[in-house]
């Protein structure tokens, strides 16, 4: 069995071979707890949090990459490695293993981020791309997020967001406005998520959100409330995240505004000249 103090002991070939057996289905010694919602990479990244052993860390993290590269070298639409390279992105991404970034962009290429809808298993894709976006260099890749968030790919866009968001804090606010349009159209759009993880991000200064959002519609300002309070934002919160209401509609009709008419008629009822 391959306990921790087994692990401990592996050269980083070793644990390369563990982990592709492991996070491609093949051996999971231990077993995941389904009862525990486990998967794969948690039993990993709970040895390599828990372990003091610097050297240890090192080549377990150099193990993970590795069997990264060596699974997207196989068929990434199903099977085995397509599975492999899902759970070893989301160990990358937990981890924050930016020696990873280069091969989760090499993979990304091959599906949507490289223009290839459908190249990739979509559970493999989405956590691929969601690793990329937290462990990828500050505006490397803008053009990239910004072209798949302007594609019609549903699925791709809450993702996109995030890669948008670490790649250009201040660009990405730009998004918010559309953002909040695409989930009046599509209704298992994450609004909640999106706008929760731009309120939360201590990069932006207060009211920034808002400011962003000030020329958003009456209707989808309701809609970014009732999404932000879904997700448990309290009434200050929403008030320093949301914009407020825009200018009521005047109660006194066209007509009656019009100097030449005067307030006490309306045009139709005007004396004849």
């Amino acid at each position: 069995m391959s306990d921790a103090p087994a692990l401990t002991r592996m050269s980083a070939a070793k644990l390369r071979v563990w982990l592709l057996a492991r996070m491609r289905g093949e051996e999971e010694n231990p077993p995941v707890s389904e009862l525990h919602m486990e998967s794969p990479d948690d039993y990993v990244a709970t040895i390599h949090e828990q372990s003091r052993d610097k050297a240890f860390r090192g080549r377990l993290e150099k193990a993970i990459v590795a069997a990264l590269e060596e699974a997207a070298r196989g068929d990434l639409r199903k099977g085995p490695d397509a599975r492999a390279v899902r759970y070893l992105a989301e160990l990358a991404d937990t981890l924050e293993l930016r020696e990873a970034a280069t091969v989760l962009h090499e993979i990304a290429e091959r599906g949507a981020f490289g223009g290839n809808e459908g190249a990739l298993d979509s559970d493999a894709e989405g956590f691929v791309l969601f690793a990329l976006a937290g462990l990828q260099e500050p505006g490397e890749l803008w053009s990239k997020w910004l072209a798949v968030w302007k594609r019609e790919l549903p699925r791709l866009w809450p993702v996109v967001t995030a890669g948008l968001r670490f790649s250009d804090p201040q660009q990405a606010l730009a998004i918010l406005p559309e953002a909040a349009e695409r989930a009046r159209r599509f209704s298992d759009f994450p609004l909640g998520d999106v706008l929760w993880a731009f309120a939360t991000d201590p990069t932006y200064e207060p009211g920034a959100i808002a400011r962003a959002l000030s020329g958003i519609s009456d209707e989808a300002r309701r809609q970014c409330r009732e999404a932000l309070a879904a997700m448990g934002a309290e009434e200050h919160e929403l008030a320093l995240w949301l914009p407020g209401p825009g200018p009521a509609k005047p109660t006194i009709p066209d007509w009656a505004r019009r100097k030449n008419e005067g307030p006490d008629r309306p045009p139709r009822l005007q004396e004849a000249a």
